[in-house]
């Protein structure tokens, strides 16, 4: 199963919040210049993004200004990046799958001339998590750890003994430790309540579902907003959520699914639910909203669209640290909160909709509302509390 190769087809590009940073050097500078008559005009591309491109990661734009983490001269450079990928459940998991797209974009644009290699470690417990990752960074093979979930107590335990490596975990549960240890976030809210605004125009029976795997806020945040959405185009929708109490159970997410469809429910939504969309039949009125990856390839049938996690941006912040450590001796300075990235910051996206699927009209009433929350006209609560 190769779900990554069409998930990079189907992806769209999103400005990171790297990206602009560098773009407010290039402004100052610009302003200074300006003032001192001796610079020329310059452009910036301030394009809104296709729809239909792939997320690039972010990439700083020329400027006369020295990069900040630019080697001084003498400076030996280094010319790759190995990061080691600790995952909790098998690869072809989507929450995995959605990192895994976001690293090869990463490493395909090659952030400051590096080349940028990973491996994924799968099926680690999180109890294991701190013996794992210690037997990493003994290993002195990789330059970043990153573990792709609730990591954070381990890397919290191990990260002071490793001072010159990187490490960073993700997700919602973990608490910030600061100096080498990263927590990086994307939020899919935003995406959600879109998919929700396509899922009441597309419900026949006014009545939709989620098929959930913990009441975890990573997961109720956009579970709510999802609802919310749906609720903005008719108020009166019914919804229901299940919790199958588990990260990967295709089995039990598809049991879940059969018992919402013979309720009413005939638009469902998966977030971190692999096999919610396998009881529905080609020909079934039941439709599907995918999470974390475009989902779309397993069920062209029957899913309208996804919520996509992009991680590229948290990514290329991780890279950026290391790569000024490394070059610069530049101490770790990891914030103590997430590093997180909502929409408009590269950090999320709805797939494209599907054509056979959604009518021209809904299609743009849809399109209408992403917009609408990019340019910050509509503004997405984000409530990770439990689900209303």
């Amino acid at each position: 199963m190769n779900w990554v190769d069409e998930e990079e087809d189907r992806m769209r590009t999103s400005t990171s919040a790297m990206a602009r940073h560098w773009v407010g050097l290039a402004i100052a500078l610009v302003t200074v210049c300006l003032l001192a008559a001796s610079c020329g005009d310059s452009d910036g591309d301030t394009d809104e993004p296709d729809a239909t491109e792939t997320p690039a990661s972010a990439e700083a734009p020329d400027t006369d200004e020295p990069d900040a983490t630019e080697p001084s001269a003498g400076t030996e450079v280094p010319d790759e990046v190995n990061i080691a990928v600790v995952v909790f459940a098998v690869k072809e998991a989507s929450w995995n799958l959605s990192l895994i797209g976001s690293l090869d974009r990463v490493a395909e644009a090659e952030p400051h001339g590096l080349q940028v290699t990973y491996e994924v470690f799968e099926n680690i417990a999180y109890a294991d998590g701190e013996r794992v990752i210690r037997e990493l960074a003994s290993g002195g093979e990789y330059d970043i750890i990153l573990g792709h979930s609730t990591y954070g107590e381990a890397i919290a335990a191990v990260k002071d003994d490793f001072p010159d490596m990187l490490f960073a975990y993700s997700g919602s549960g973990n608490e910030p430790s600061g100096g080498n240890g990263y927590w990086i976030d994307v939020l899919l809210h935003e995406p959600a309540y879109v998919a929700g605004v396509a899922a009441a125009l597309m419900s026949e029976t006014d009545s939709i579902g989620a098929v959930a795997a913990f009441p975890f806020p990573n997961v109720n945040g956009p579970v709510n907003a999802f609802f919310d959405g749906a609720r903005s185009v008719s108020p009166d929708i019914t919804t229901s959520v299940t919790y199958i109490e588990s990260w990967f159970d295709p089995a039990k997410a598809g049991e879940a699914s059969a018992a919402l469809i013979a309720s009413g429910a005939d638009v469902l939504y998966a977030p971190s639910t692999p096999g919610t969309f396998s009881p529905i039949a080609e020909g079934d009125p039941v439709l599907g909203i995918g999470d974390l990856i475009d989902e779309a390839p397993q069920a062209p049938h029957a899913i309208v669209t996804s919520t996509v996690a992009l991680w590229d941006p948290a990514v290329s912040v991780l890279i950026d640290a290391w790569f000024d450590h490394a070059v610069n001796d530049a101490p770790y300075d990891a914030p103590l909160e997430r590093i997180r990235f909502f929409m408009s910051e590269g950090g999320a996206d709805i797939a494209p909709l599907t054509e056979t699927l959604v009518p021209g009209d809904v299609a743009a009433a849809v399109m209408e509302v992403r917009e609408q929350i990019l340019s910050g006209e509509v503004v997405v609560e984000l409530n990770e509390g439990p689900v209303e």
